[in-house]
């Protein structure tokens, strides 16, 4: 069978394919991992997150309209996933397992990492990243986010390096001025 696109993969498996999820976590599972680790204390919470949001992503695929990327439309479904996980563990308190690589909040707090206590500069962040020109936006998040090299980007946008290159430096500026202003 030849190549098929993400749009079409979606396609399928909500017409009942279940082999084209496969393929679909196959082919973004790594990309949702990174998003993942970003919000995650330790190796098994992004575990956790990616699994949590895949099985967001295997109930509610029908409600993907294929207007963004599938890509983009998974990372949005492993960012709400991890905040749902934070907010759980925030709730529960700091917990310390021996099974556990992370340091006990109070032990050490240059060491400890507390994602809930960046949660506004995040949601800055959000607001000023959604302002961007979609161009722009695509380029940051295909390379900052997704860890893509500019090359592949480009090939993923249909544009050349160097169009990739500025647009993510516009889009950069942009943030870190809104930012900046937000401080």
């Amino acid at each position: 069978m030849p190549h098929r696109t993400d749009r079409e993969l979606a396609r399928d498996y909500v017409a009942g394919d279940v082999r084209a999820f496969k393929l679909i976590v196959r082919r973004h599972r790594q990309r949702m991992y990174y998003v993942a680790r970003n919000f995650a204390r330790n190796e098994q919470d992004a575990q956790d997150i990616v699994q949590e949001a895949l099985f967001r992503a295997s109930r509610s695929l029908h409600t993907y309209r294929g207007e963004a990327q599938l890509s983009t439309w998974l990372h949005r479904t492993v960012t709400n996933a991890a905040l749902d996980h934070q907010r759980r563990v925030a709730r529960r308190g700091p917990t310390v397992s021996y099974d556990d690589d992370v340091v006990a909040q109070d032990a050490n707090r240059y060491l400890a990492h507390d994602p809930t206590a960046t949660i506004e500069q995040f949601l800055a962040l959000r607001q000023a990243v959604a302002k961007l020109p979609t161009a722009q936006r695509r380029a940051l998040e295909l390379i900052d986010v997704q860890g893509m090299s500019v090359d592949s980007a480009a090939d993923e946008l249909g544009v050349r390096p160097g169009t990739v290159k500025s647009r993510r430096f516009r889009a950069r500026k942009f943030v870190a001025a809104a930012m900046a202003d937000g401080e």
